[in-house]
Formats: structure tokens, C-alpha cells, sequence
């Protein structure tokens, strides 16, 4: 377990959208993962002041705010860096419109991966060639290589199809200078912004604003496997050279997921990856639905190269076993026995969670972590266990429509929740086939593989995404 240095002094905080406080601040419950926090009375009175706009202070006031922050019950919030830079590393491959990046002028390195025909000079910016295409794992690394050698700290990875807002980043350089405010802090070894949909005029963009597997959504959380927010992408990335250089670097073996592969590397070697929501890119969606199901076949590829390095991180489900055996009821079992199977599901996380909590349990929380456990799991039909699910269809009428049924209904669900710009009809429909794609490609992985990991449900105790649900004292 790596041992973390106090936070840096001066450093805000906000509290996790999750966190509720109960016994006078004493007892923080919520972050992510899922867990409670005794604090003593003075902790308490710390933790009101950060609430109230107060910096960190040295000493044990640093060492509260480094167990909070590891916690993912509280996260920094980031001024705009003045003391240092960061190096932009973009890989290109035929894309016929790269004029400007947003980098505000910053030193950039566009590394051209075998385009036909090749990219052409751009006005301030180096490009280097490679006359054979290795992927965006290899270009990244080639680029990452020139600006070590020019005594780069910190490379931004910008993928060429993202811009900024110009009403809010009108330099097309804030979004850097306030993600590069969390390298205050030692630990961090990476931070992502978020990642919104392009708007455009087509049922596709409309569709992808809300949908887009590149947007992680509105909360702030650490990055790691077993957080909100597990995995964050290259689209747009500010890393640490020294750090990406100890865990090895991308992966040049993984064509797709070599983003996620590094993440969780760095987060394995003990090193803190920040989603920062506040600061926000735009990303452009495909142009068309063919290319756009070919992007999601690919990412669903990278499943199982990333099941056998990562094991179950990648898992497509994690849920409480009962859950499992609640949905298989509910293909063949009559109505009474599904109503009682599911009951007793989330009586057995209730009490799971209340052993765990005791009186600051919330069943509110765990049911509605129970639903959101069913959806996922559902969903993950479609998205992994395609040809196993027409294989117990294939056992009756009632199984067939039962698993129908359950699949349209979860997509539909997602939508009504998201309530993207789209006919509730089209966005079902597109989000039925978004997770087709996904699961075509994660099957072909798997041939290629020789594996079945990626299939693996995982085994969560109390139905959120995190299975960890202990107790700490702190006292500053």
C-alpha cells in the first residue's frame, strides 16, 4: 500500500455529491467507493470549514484532508496552474480537417500514424510521420518520447477530433490551466476533464449528447476500478511524464483500451487519477451510424485484452450473487416466485449494508443502488451474454419474450431517466443497438483472446459499485 504525503496546504475542497453527514459532521457516509468515516469532534469542525470555502491548513488538518480525498468523500477543487506547462501530444490518422487544436499555443506534437495521404504542415505545430499505422497506443508513445527529450513535465493527450466551447474557453487554453491546478498535489499522477458530445442537428448527435460512452457525467470522482467513475480516455488527458514512465508507458500491444489499460495501471501503482466535470471539451461524433457502430465495436474489442490484464475491473456486471439468480427467476420462473427471489434480494443487501452501517445505513440508497444493479446487469445482455441469452430462449416461448421484455425495458428505462433530444422510440431503439455493437465486438475480442474473462460477472456485496463499507477513525 503506497504511503501518501499530506495534502498540499491551501488546497479547497468540495464535498462528494454522495456525502451525508450525520451526528453533528461526526460521521460521513457515502463517497465512492460506498463507505462510512468516524471523525472526531474537531475533525468534524475541519470538515465545516473546507464546506465553508476554508484552504487546508498544514499539519494533522492535511493529513484528514489526504484520508478524505483518498476516500473519494471529498475532492479538490483546482486553480489554474501559473507556474508550470504541459507539452500537447495529438495522434492523427486521415483526418482531413486538422487547422487548429485547442491548446492555447502551447508546444504541440501531432504525430501523423501512417495517413494517406500524409498530413500536411500545420502553422505552429511539429509533426512527425510514421509511414505505417501502430495505432493510437504507438503514436501516443512516439510523441510522448519527443517531449520527454525536450524536458516536458506534464503532456496533454488531445485527440484531433476535440475542440472547446469558445464562449467558455475562448483561447482554447483554460481547460489545460485548470486541469494542471490538481498537479499541486503530488499523488496526482493524471486528470481527465469531461468529455461532452459535440452538439449537432442529426438524431446521431442528438443521441450522443446524451449518450456518449466518452462523457462520465457531472460528478467529481477519483479514477480507478471500483469508483464512479472507473476509467477515463485519451481524448483528452493531462499526465505526469515521470508517472506514465513508471508504470511503462502505453501498452503498444492494445490497439483499442490502451487509455483504459494505462489508468489503471497508474491507480495500481498507487498513484491518484482526477475526473474534474467542471472543466468540459467537446468531442465530435461520427459523422455517420455505420462508423459510429464500428467505433463501438471497437472500444467493446479492447474487453477481453483488458479482462487478461486486469481481470474482473472489466467485468460486465457487478452485482450481489442474488441479483443473478433474481434475473435468471425472472426468465423461467412463474410471477410469484420472481416477486419473492427479488424481495429477498434486497432484504439480503439491507441487511448486509445495516450490519456494516448500523444506524446511519440508508435503505433508500441500497434500493435505489439495487435498481441501478438490475439495469446495468440487464443491460449487459445485449452487451456481453448476447449468444448465451438466444440460447435460453431458445428453451420456450415465455423465456423468449421474458428476456425481450427485460432487455427493451432497461434500454427504455435509460432513456426515460436521460431524456436525450431524441423520439423515445429512435433512443431505445439506437440504445439497444449501441450495446449490439459493444457486444459483437466484445465476442470478437474474446475469440481472438482465447478467453472468456470478459463474460465474467463479478460479485459485489451490497449492489453499488463498490463492495467497501468500512469504518475509520480520524482525528486531526
Amino acid at each position: 500500500m503506497t504511503v501518501r504525503r499530506p495534502a498540499p496546504a491551501g488546497l479547497r475542497l468540495v464535498a462528494d455529491p454522495s456525502l451525508v453527514r450525520r451526528d453533528s459532521g461526526r460521521v460521513l457516509v457515502g463517497g465512492s467507493p460506498f463507505r462510512m468515516m468516524r471523525l472526531s469532534e474537531a475533525g468534524a469542525r475541519t470538515v465545516d470549514r473546507w464546506i465553508d470555502g476554508a484552504p487546508v491548513r498544514t499539519g494533522a488538518e492535511a493529513t484528514l484532508a489526504r484520508r478524505l480525498l483518498d476516500a473519494g468523500s471529498m475532492h479538490p477543487v483546482a486553480s489554474p496552474a501559473a507556474d508550470r506547462d504541459a507539452t500537447v501530444v495529438t495522434p492523427v490518422r486521415d483526418e482531413p480537417a486538422l487547422t487548429t487544436l485547442p491548446t492555447g499555443g502551447r508546444p504541440t506534437i501531432v504525430v501523423d500514424d501512417g495517413s494517406r495521404p500524409p498530413i500536411g504542415p500545420i502553422d505552429g505545430v511539429r509533426v512527425i510521420r510514421r509511414d505505417v499505422s501502430g495505432g493510437p497506443s504507438v503514436a501516443r508513445t512516439d510523441g510522448l518520447a519527443l517531449a520527454r527529450a525536450e524536458g516536458a513535465e506534464f503532456v496533454a493527450f488531445v485527440d484531433a477530433d476535440v475542440t472547446v466551447d469558445p464562449e467558455a474557453d475562448p483561447t482554447g487554453s483554460d481547460w489545460i490551466d485548470r486541469l494542471l491546478g490538481h498537479f499541486d498535489d503530488p499523488a496526482v499522477a493524471a486528470v481527465a476533464p469531461r468529455v461532452v458530445s459535440a452538439p449537432g442537428d442529426t438524431i446521431l448527435a442528438a443521441y450522443e449528447e446524451t449518450f456518449s460512452p466518452l462523457d462520465l457525467g457531472n460528478a467529481p470522482s477519483l479514477v480507478a476500478p471500483g469508483r464512479r467513475v472507473s476509467y477515463v480516455p485519451t481524448a483528452a488527458l493531462i499526465v505526469r511524464v515521470a508517472a506514465i514512465d513508471a508504470v511503462g508507458g502505453f501498452d503498444k500491444a492494445l490497439r483499442y483500451g490502451e487509455d483504459v489499460d494505462l489508468v489503471w495501471r497508474l491507480a495500481a501503482a498507487g498513484h491518484t487519477v482526477r475526473y474534474d466535470p467542471s472543466v468540459e471539451v467537446q468531442h465530435r461524433p461520427r459523422s455517420s451510424w455505420s462508423a459510429w457502430f464500428w467505433q463501438r465495436m471497437s472500444y467493446g474489442s479492447a474487453a477481453a485484452p483488458l479482462a487478461s490484464r486486469h481481470g474482473d475491473a472489466i467485468a460486465p456486471s457487478r452485482a450481489p450473487v442474488e441479483l443473478y439468480g433474481t434475473i435468471a427467476a425472472a426468465v423461467v420462473a412463474p410471477g410469484a416466485l420472481v416477486a419473492g427471489a427479488a424481495a429477498a434480494t434486497v432484504t439480503a443487501a439491507q441487511i448486509r449494508v445495516r450490519r456494516a452501517l448500523g444506524e446511519h445505513h440508508q435503505p433508500a440508497a441500497v434500493n435505489g443502488a439495487m435498481a441501478q444493479a438490475f439495469g446495468s446487469t440487464v443491460a449487459a445482455i445485449p452487451r456481453a451474454w448476447a449468444p448465451l441469452a438466444l440460447v435460453a430462449a431458445a428453451a420456450g416461448r415465455r423465456p423468449r419474450r421474458r428476456l425481450a421484455a427485460m432487455v427493451v425495458t432497461a434500454a427504455a428505462v435509460e432513456v426515460l431517466q436521460c431524456r436525450p433530444a431524441v423520439g423515445p422510440f429512435r433512443a431505445t431503439t439506437a440504445r439497444l443497438v449501441d450495446h449490439l455493437a459493444y457486444g459483437v465486438g466484445v465476442w470478437q475480442g474474446v475469440v481472438r483472446e482465447r478467453s472468456l474473462t470478459a463474460l465474467r460477472p463479478a460479485r459485489s456485496e451490497n449492489g453499488v459499485r463498490s463492495t467497501d463499507a468500512s469504518a475509520s477513525t480520524v482525528t486531526p
